[in-house]
């Protein structure tokens, strides 16, 4: 937008200056020189406000990239911690199991201590 806004000045400006110089006109020379001054600091004054625009843009382009680098760190950091979290949850899991596996095993064993104490004591009872 601004870059056809200089290219529309300065053709004005060189259009301007072909015509005079192919009609001869010298006429009111003074006057087209000021406009001509005045549309060259309109352009030098458009050619500033551009430069400093892509200077912004840039700039926050930019900080587009941090920003954008730092919330793909952040996933990978919350990826990292799901990750722990799943290993965790089946660990957790496979020691319930374990758990309950034990457990029955000790039911099982303390039902055969209970069934060979009632059986020594029978025998004492018959040898007693």
């Amino acid at each position: 937008m601004i870059g056809a806004i200089g290219g529309f000045v300065v053709g004005a400006v060189a259009g301007a200056m072909a015509k005079d110089k192919i009609l001869g006109v010298d006429q009111k020379s003074d006057q087209k020189q000021k406009e001509i001054d005045s549309l060259c600091a309109e352009n030098e004054k458009l050619r500033k406000r551009n430069i400093e625009l892509e200077r912004q843009a840039e700039d926050l382009l930019s900080e587009l990239n941090k920003v954008r680098k730092k919330a793909k760190d952040a996933d990978d950091d919350a990826d990292d911690v799901q990750d722990e979290l799943d290993k965790a949850k089946r660990e957790l899991k496979n020691a319930r199991l374990q758990n309950d596996e034990l457990a029955r095993q000790v039911k099982e064993y303390k039902m055969a201590c209970e069934s060979l104490e009632a059986q020594v004591a029978m025998l004492k009872e018959k040898l007693g």
